[in-house]
Order: C-alpha cells, then structure tokens, then sequence
C-alpha cells in the first residue's frame, strides 16, 4: 500500500476527531454555564460528524479492495480505522445530546451539579489524547488513556449517589431534574468508554497485540498505591 494512501486516511479520522473533540469542548462549556458557549455549534457539526465517519469507513472499504498486498498492521490499521470512525460518531452523539441538557437546565435556571462539567472536562483530555496517540503511534499514552476511564466512573459513582439519596427529599419537579442529570452522567460515562475503546483499537494497531483489561487494572492500580 503506497504510505500517501495510509497518510491520507489517518488525517481524514484525525479531522474526523477534531469535529468531536470540537463538540465536547463546546459540551463541557455549557455545563459550566459559560455565556460564550453555544448549542448549535454542536448542532451544526453532527452532520459533518457524520459524513466525515462515512468517508473514512468507504476510503478504508476502498483500499482493503485495491489489488494490493496488505501486510499485517497495515490490515489492522484499516479495520481499525473504520472502528475509531465509528467511536468517534457515538461519542458526537453523546456530546449532543449532553450539550442540549445543559442548555435546558440553563434555559430554567436550574443548578447543575459540579460533578457533570468535571466528568466533561476528563473526557475532553481523554479525546484529545487518544486522538494524539492514534496520529502518533503512542501504544504508552493509548494505555494511560484507558487508566484514567476510572476518573469518569468515579464521578459517575459520585453523582448517582448523591442523587438517589435525594429522591425520598425532594418533590416531582426536582426528581425529574435529578433523572436528567443521571442520563447527562451516563452519556459522559459512556463517552469515556468509547475513548478506552479507541485506545485499545490504538494500541493493537501498533503492537499488534491486545491490551488484556486485567494488566491495565493491575497497572492503575499499582500507580493509584
């Protein structure tokens, strides 16, 4: 396979990523309830998501049918593309839909709770540095990424927690509120989830080995002693 064609394809999953890191960054402002920030920038950007995760999935259909040799990782590189592609759309998907909670609970001047931005701004450096680690080939920094899915879960632990010992207090109005803050935490996780996929998608397509999720537990657990 000619090295332009396997250049061209990672810039087109990186600018793909740009797009969604673009819509989480734009996601985390508004659940910091910043003036500047604004829901149709996420809006307008989920077609280009879209289409950009469409173009990157036929140029790999494309090239895996070229009548070309394909050795090993430039096989997994390919499939592996078309997997990131698709983990990149979902985690635009979550940035909208988090992005239009936040702007409701602006809109009735509801407090939002701290735990929801800082579960954001961790998945905001989570996407930034597995997109970092894709364009670079970095097996170490995809293994650190899936460390740090514990911070997103702790804070997710956190809310839930907070919000169900509420319930029995609180009257249907705010019950109501709290389930949305749930579901904006469950997205957040989610994203977080979809970056420790795209990292171990990264770290396969380098080594060509898998990232067993019993040593990176063991890892995270020997760095957090």
């Amino acid at each position: 396979m000619k090295t332009e064609a396997m250049t061209f394809l990672k810039e087109d999953v990186l600018a793909l990523g740009q797009l969604v890191d673009r819509s989480v960054e734009e996601a985390t402002r508004l659940l910091r309830r910043e003036r500047s920030a604004s829901l149709d920038l996420i809006e307008e950007q989920e077609e280009m998501i879209n289409a950009a995760c469409q173009a990157v999935e036929e140029k790999c259909l494309d090239l895996l049918l070229e009548k070309q040799s394909l050795d090993a990782r430039e096989i997994r590189i390919l499939l592996g593309s078309t997997v990131i592609a698709a983990k990149l759309e979902r985690i635009g998907d979550h940035a909208n839909r988090v992005g239009r909670m936040a702007t409701w609970a602006w809109e009735d001047d509801i407090d939002i709770p701290l735990e929801l931005p800082e579960m954001a701004a961790v998945v905001h450096r989570m996407v930034e540095d597995v997109l970092l680690s894709f364009v670079s080939d970095d097996a170490d920094k995809a293994q650190e990424i899936v460390q740090r899915d514990s911070q997103v879960n702790y804070l997710h632990d956190v809310l839930s927690k907070k919000v169900l010992s509420a319930l029995g207090e609180q009257d249907q109005a705010q019950a109501q509120m709290g389930a949305q803050f749930l579901f904006c935490a469950r997205f957040l996780e989610r994203m977080g989830d979809a970056c420790v996929s795209i990292a171990r998608r990264v770290y396969f397509m380098v080594t060509g080995n898998r990232l067993k999720k019993d040593a990176s537990e063991a890892s995270q657990k020997k760095s957090g002693s």
